[in-house]
């Protein structure tokens, strides 16, 4: 027994210094940093399922974009869902560095027959579990980089969000100005009616000109709600204190991107490409770990008690690879090869499109918003001024002036939809790019 006692000695002894060298995960922290460094904005570990509330963060004064973001990262129900993914790949390295279990058995002595023992293990475990390790590695890695980008999306979706929002405020602002000019226009053509100077067909249109004005108004002011619930939403505060009042969202400075120096920079810093890069790594490794999986060894010590004395010794089991050598295996692995890397040339050539669509429509809304702001809004601002002025002096009526303004409130609506996409498009570039741009 002295034999046997000293041999499984030995396995626990290694099975325990396997096992402490077995790799731990750094966990959500480098998720964190890496979002932090890119955007500005940092991530927590949510500990209930309350709502947490981020030490930039104040009700009182209502929610600017940055806070809105930060309440968004920690809060948002299927962000959050999606960081579970780290805890499970963490799981699976645990998993990865773990030993089997020897296997014993025994044949109890019953008449002539002697006593024996048997104990085995596997010992590809030995060089397989290296491997195992290693892609377990990988696949938290890639876990994390998948998650930076989904933290980025968020913070993409929360800015868009935030834009309708500020757009839906501002067609609600303009509607009620036009509605205010539908009704004046009404009352003063009834008056004109009234003095013989209009006909009935002009006080009836100018009425449903007046009606619609309001119907518009009202179904506005459902947009402003549904914008608002939307993005109540994203900051993941459906059920928690909303604020009454939500900062509109900031106009990004008059800055010009280069699509040609935005793409390489994308390439090398978009975390979704570096998981498809991951991806194809890990893809190698599994061909090579489905070839080691061809040859297995179990070392065995067995053990018999004949005529007193207990013999021992060791033995080796091998199975031959002669007709099964994984073949399914390897031919899947290389497959998933073959698909991971054509996945990362799609993401690449994706990444293209994005930066080159976001910086186009970018430039494209500042132009427009230009403008409207520079070319088109001051003339009908001095042609509003030249109507009141005229007016006062006795030289045109006051339905002139009405219809001034009532082009001036149409230019204005453009002006503010231009905006929006001027929002829109700064917020994707920074997704597409991977980090923030230039601050606004």
């Amino acid at each position: 027994m002295k034999h046997l006692s000293t041999y499984g000695q030995t396995i626990w002894l290694a099975t325990l210094l396997l096992t402490a060298c077995t790799p731990q995960s750094n966990g959500l922290e480098r998720v964190a940093d890496d979002l932090e460094q890119r955007t500005g904005q940092r991530i927590t570990e949510a500990q209930t399922n309350e709502a947490a509330w981020p030490p930039n963060v104040a009700l009182a004064d209502g929610l600017s974009e940055d806070e809105l973001v930060s309440l968004a990262l920690w809060n948002n129900a299927a962000f959050r869902g999606t960081l579970a993914d780290l805890g499970l790949s963490r799981a699976d390295l645990v998993q990865a560095g773990m030993l089997p279990n020897p296997s014993f058995s025994m044949l109890v002595p019953l008449g002539a027959k002697p006593l024996e023992l048997t104990v085995r293990y596997p010992l590809e475990i030995f060089w397989l579990r290296p491997q195992r390790i290693d892609l377990a590695k990988l696949d938290i890695e890639q876990t994390a980089q998948r998650l930076v980008q989904n933290g980025l999306d968020l913070i993409r979706d929360v800015r868009v969000a935030n834009a309708e929002l500020t757009l839906a405020s501002d067609r609600l602002q303009l509607a009620d100005e036009s509605s205010k000019l539908t009704r004046s226009i009404a009352e003063l053509t009834q008056a004109r009616l009234n003095a013989g100077d209009a006909s009935e067909q002009e006080v009836a249109n100018a009425r449903v000109d007046a009606l619609q004005a309001e119907e518009q108004r009202g179904r506005l002011q459902r947009d402003v709600e549904i914008a608002g619930e939307r993005l109540r939403h994203l900051a993941g505060l459906s059920l928690e204190q909303w604020p009454e009042t939500v900062a509109n969202s900031p106009l990004p400075a008059d800055e010009a991107f280069d699509s040609t120096i935005l793409l390489p920079e994308a390439l090398a810093s978009r975390p979704d490409l570096r998981a498809a890069e991951i991806n194809v790594e890990a893809a190698g490794q599994r061909i090579g770990l489905a070839r080691a999986e061809v040859f297995n060894f179990t070392a065995s010590l067995n053990a018999k008690q004949i005529n007193g004395p207990l013999l021992a010794g060791p033995g080796l089991d091998v199975v031959l690879p002669i007709v099964n050598q994984n073949q399914g295996g390897i031919a899947q692995a290389q497959a998933r090869f073959d698909k991971a890397a054509r996945q990362y040339l799609a993401i690449r050539q994706r990444i293209a499109l994005d930066i080159r669509e976001a910086s186009v429509r970018l430039q494209q809304a500042r132009d427009s918003l230009n403008r409207w702001q520079q070319t088109i809004l001051p003339p009908l601002a001095a042609s509003v001024r030249d109507a009141e002025n005229a007016y006062a002096a006795g030289n045109v009526t006051y339905l002139y002036v009405l219809e001034s303004q009532r082009r001036q409130l149409d230019a204005r609506l453009k002006s503010a939809q231009a905006a929006a996409d001027l929002r829109r498009a700064r917020a994707e570039l920074e997704r597409s790019v991977g980090h923030r741009l230039n601050p606004a």
